[in-house]
């Protein structure tokens, strides 16, 4: 009897800890809605509600616009301005004029393709964060507007702490060294005709068909998502196609990571319980 109770009552205690880090299927659209913060400057975020399990999810964007110190040009990967616009989530950052992108550098006068996420002369990309506490293991990216081609690459990060370039210096080619992982069984970071044959250049939601990402399963609170980039991992095949792509959505595993505290909380009143279960015999 009292071998039954206590195998039941640690049972139920292991299943209340495991609830917080179940999973849930949640979406995220981006071509509507969300809280910005930082409005008009480059460094902005954008905030979306998920649907499914309502996590959230704050959006921002990223380049290779940054000298070193040394006077590296573009060695760094710097802050960008996070742009939502029909099609889905643009990037327009700080490189333009004769040495950079004609069509970017100011937020005011980017003009199209400019405004996409491209590896046009500079590599944009977007970072995705779930929030402290949060996992989440991405399933699908939908490329929403896209010219001329529809290549991504997709990291995970899998480091400790938060991502190393949000802080300091930090280049694409040495992401992979400093906690961000590839999500592929193939060991490749990039996705080819990320579009998956939707119309080009369409602002017709209905379209856009979803990418499967992630054979590997992998969760994570940051994710990396941009247009196609060398920098990080070389190409087998050579692709001289830039690509102009707007992100629309994403979809994953939403999941909450058990709070340390939460933990100990538990076992404590497991191990109050079962004292109490011996005085009373």
């Amino acid at each position: 009897m009292t071998t039954r109770f206590s195998r039941s009552l640690v049972a139920t205690f292991l299943a209340l800890i495991a609830i917080s880090a179940a999973e849930a299927a949640s979406s995220w659209s981006f071509t509507a809605g969300g809280n910005e913060s930082g409005v008009g400057n480059f460094g902005n975020t954008r905030s979306y509600t998920g649907g499914g399990d309502g996590g959230g999810v704050t959006v921002s964007a990223w380049s290779d616009t940054r000298n070193s110190p040394s006077g590296t040009q573009n060695a760094y990967i710097e802050s960008a301005y996070l742009g939502t616009y029909s099609g889905g989530l643009g990037v327009t950052n700080r490189d333009g004029g004769t040495a950079g992108d004609t069509y970017e550098g100011t937020i005011q006068n980017t003009t199209s393709p400019g405004h996409t996420m491209d590896n046009s002369v500079r590599y944009d990309s977007m970072l995705f964060d779930f929030g402290a506490g949060a996992s989440v293991a991405l399933k699908t990216v939908t490329v929403g507007w896209w010219k001329t081609d529809s290549d991504l690459t997709v990291l995970a990060y899998t480091g400790s702490g938060k991502p190393t370039f949000l802080s300091g210096n930090v280049g694409y080619s040495s992401l992979l060294s400093n906690g961000w992982s590839v999500v592929k069984s193939s060991n490749s970071a990039h996705y080819t005709n990320a579009a998956s044959g939707a119309a080009s250049q369409s602002s017709n939601a209905a379209g856009y068909v979803p990418l499967s990402v992630n054979d590997l399963n992998i969760s994570s609170r940051y994710w990396l998502v941009g247009a196609l980039n060398t920098l990080v991992q070389s190409l087998p095949n050579v692709d001289t196609s830039k690509d102009f792509v707007k992100i629309a959505g994403v979809t994953g595993e939403y999941g909450r990571i058990p709070e340390p505290t939460s933990a100990v909380l538990a076992s404590g009143g497991l191990l109050g319980l079962l004292a109490l279960r011996r005085r009373r015999r």
